[in-house]
């Protein structure tokens, strides 16, 4: 049985409420993970700032400016980074399977916090390799892509080199995009198909989250758009502002964004709990009833006698 059918951004409204635990640690997590990233920028930035000139700069020079800021501290921000990057790859595989494992476990139970962490933990590795057959067909398939567009535009002459090259160009950009959309929706659903009972194969999940996309795109799609998208404006926004109102409005944008993710990721859950659990959930109820009391021998008692027998 497929648990994932209707993708719903009201019902992952819903459950982002519900878990507003689990948002508020994936913000303080995410937060925590960046910060060397930003304090390594700030330091770089705070002996500079004062040496600034008062009023707007010139087009062009803040560019420049933040290229000086940055090249001293090129290598710890890049390792800074890259560190952030793998943290924030394996705590989102952590919370995503802790929460699938505790929606179609007990999703009627009450959330806490250090149950769905303790389901990520088991469930940990699982989710892990999906990720990364995600990102082996990503790059597979982007590989495939550039490598004749690059060989195409290198045996282009002179004059054909200009209108050619920016063609394949626009198409390689465009189907590159399409494929990373493609690639993230059917992980999305392949997320909660991989926690269907007996479910154990991240290639099938994912093969399977690819058909479910492709049958129903516009289904699929939505809930990007709705939460997607807040998301993305949340993260960014921040790095627009005056520094002043970027370090206060960091925090609550972050917030935001962190409520809009596990929003977008709930929106896939099953309406419904899929039968296999249902029936792993009632037999193991069963099995946590006490069997019947044996009958008792009736030529014992269990009766203290306060007075010596009769002779």
């Amino acid at each position: 049985m497929n648990t994932v059918e209707r993708p719903s951004p009201v019902v992952g409204f819903r459950l982002a409420v519900r878990l507003r635990k689990l948002v508020g640690a994936v913000w303080l997590v995410c937060m925590a993970i960046f910060l060397p990233a930003q304090l390594i920028v700030l330091g770089a930035a705070g002996a500079t700032r004062a040496d600034l000139p008062a009023g707007d700069l010139p087009p062009g020079d803040e560019v420049l400016i933040l290229i000086e800021l940055l090249r001293p501290v090129a290598l710890p921000l890049a390792m800074a980074l890259v560190l952030g990057m793998l943290a924030f790859v394996a705590w989102a595989e952590l919370w995503h399977g802790g929460t699938v494992r505790w929606w179609l476990g007990a999703g009627a139970a009450r959330v806490r916090l250090a149950e769905i962490i303790g389901h990520g933990v088991v469930w940990w590795w699982r989710y892990f390799r999906l990720a990364m057959v995600a990102f082996l067909v990503a790059g597979s398939a982007l590989l495939a892509i550039w490598t004749p567009i690059r060989m195409a535009v290198r045996g282009f002459d002179a004059v054909a080199a200009g209108r050619g090259a920016a063609l394949l160009l626009l198409a390689g950009g465009v189907l590159s995009l399409l494929v990373i959309l493609v690639d993230w929706l059917a992980t999305l659903r392949a997320s909660w198909m991989l926690g269907e009972s007996g479910r154990k194969s991240a290639v099938v999940a994912w093969f399977r989250g690819v058909a479910a996309t492709v049958r129903q795109p516009l289904r699929t799609l939505l809930p990007v758009v709705v939460w997607g998208g807040p998301c993305l404006v949340m993260l960014v926004l921040p790095f627009l502002l005056e520094a002043s109102i970027a370090m206060v409005a960091m925090p609550l944008c972050w917030l935001v964004a962190a409520f809009s993710w596990v929003a977008l990721f709930v929106s896939y859950a099953p309406q419904n709990p899929p039968e296999e659990w249902v029936r792993k959930m009632q037999a193991r109820a069963a099995s946590r009833v006490a069997s019947p009391a044996e009958k008792s021998d009736q030529f014992k008692t269990g009766r203290i006698p306060i007075q010596p027998p009769k002779k």
